[in-house]
């Protein structure tokens, strides 16, 4: 965890509401207009980060415990990070994670994946400024705790 992770996770709340971000900065537009060919395999990079790092902070139950209250404080940090990164990488990695994840996949776990999917895409904004929000917090707290 970090000032990097802060910074992707900024990134990728950007990448899911372009329009919202396009209105606050002309300058963050042409940015994005840059990255937004990339934004399929940033997605399917951040899904996949998502789902190693809440495996990670699963198997670190004990970092709960390290200086209490700022483990805690800690380890509920590595979560949301988890969770946003999964979020918004499925949100922008979709086409990618049906082409190499599902190909292969029996047709009711892809009816699943589909039916899991609309209903996060449903919260696309607010998985978009969550993380920009986060991805402030993380940058902070990364550069406090240094």
């Amino acid at each position: 965890m970090g000032v990097i992770n802060g910074l992707v996770l900024v990134l990728l709340g950007a990448l899911c509401i372009p329009s919202l971000v396009a209105q606050k900065s002309p300058n963050a537009k042409a940015l994005l207009d840059k990255i937004v060919p990339f934004q399929g395999i940033f997605g399917f990079v951040a899904f996949i980060w998502g789902i190693w790092v809440i495996i990670q902070i699963i198997l670190n139950l004990g970092w709960i415990g390290l200086g209490f209250p700022f483990g805690l404080i800690f380890w509920i940090t590595v979560l949301i990070d988890g969770v946003l990164s999964l979020l918004g990488g499925a949100i922008l990695g979709w086409g990618l994670i049906q082409k190499h994840l599902l190909a292969k996949a029996p047709e009711n776990v892809k009816a699943k994946a589909e039916a899991s999917f609309a209903k996060i895409i449903a919260f696309q904004p607010k998985i978009g400024v969550a993380a920009i929000v986060f991805g402030i917090w993380v940058i902070i707290s990364a550069i406090i705790l240094i």
